[in-house]
This record gives C-alpha cells, sequence and structure tokens, in this order.
C-alpha cells in the first residue's frame, strides 16, 4: 500500500522522491495530477545527468554524485511485476487520510488472500501505520 502524496519513483533501481517543504510537493493536487507529475518526471530523467543524493535529517544533500539515469520506473511497476498487488492512497504526509481513501484500502483489504501480507510504503508512517 502506497500512501506517499509525493512524487517517487525508481531511477537505475534506487529509490528517489521530489520532495517540498513538509514533503507537501503535491498538496492541493487530485491524485491524477499527483501521478501525472510523477510519470512526466521519471521519463524526462531517462536518459539525463542527474544529481542523486541521501538527505540528512535537515534535508540537505549528503556527498551528491551525478548519475547517468538509464532505467526509470514507477512503484507501481516495481510492485506488480514482482507479482504483488499495489494499492496507491496519496494522503498529505503528516495529515489525516482522506474518507475516500480510508474506504478504497477497506475494499482493496477485502480482496487480499486470508494468509497475505501488507507492507507500507509511507513517509509519516509512525502515526498511520
Amino acid at each position: 500500500v502506497d500512501l506517499r502524496e509525493e512524487t517517487h519513483g525508481l531511477f537505475n533501481g534506487h529509490a528517489v522522491s521530489w520532495y517540498g517543504e513538509r514533503d507537501w510537493g503535491n498538496v492541493g493536487k487530485t491524485r491524477q495530477e499527483a501521478l501525472q507529475d510523477e510519470n512526466q518526471r521519471l521519463r524526462q530523467a531517462k536518459g539525463q545527468n542527474i544529481l542523486m543524493a541521501n538527505l540528512d535529517k535537515k534535508k540537505m544533500p549528503v556527498s551528491p554524485p551525478i548519475n547517468n539515469i538509464e532505467t526509470v520506473m514507477n512503484e507501481q511497476l516495481v510492485e506488480e511485476s514482482a507479482g504483488w498487488y499495489y494499492l496507491l492512497l496519496n494522503d498529505t504526509d503528516d495529515g489525516w487520510a482522506a474518507e475516500k481513501n480510508v474506504m478504497a484500502f477497506e475494499d482493496f483489504v477485502r480482496t487480499l488472500p486470508h494468509e497475505g501480507w501488507i507492507h507500507f510504503h509511507c513517509e509519516g508512517g509512525n502515526g498511520r501505520t
């Protein structure tokens, strides 16, 4: 279950995320607008030399190398290619989930095998999972 509202994906197999202040780069966008932004950024990155960095606790780059981006994937493609179910419920970090997303999650859980596991991808995480 992908709870990230922020634009994110994989470059050359490494997880990447774009963010704004408070990780609210997509606040106010519809689910479709956020997905369009994500897909556009992923497509535009392929074949480019891009600065990629791990961030410290203050979200400052740590030893950022420049990487040539050869492969890009969104999280849904990664999960489904592994044979897993995928559900995006993009809610703003550190906020309450939208009622429609709570209902979509309940519907999703009903489709899972009884012995299934659920993994949550969420930046704010501690309060939601």
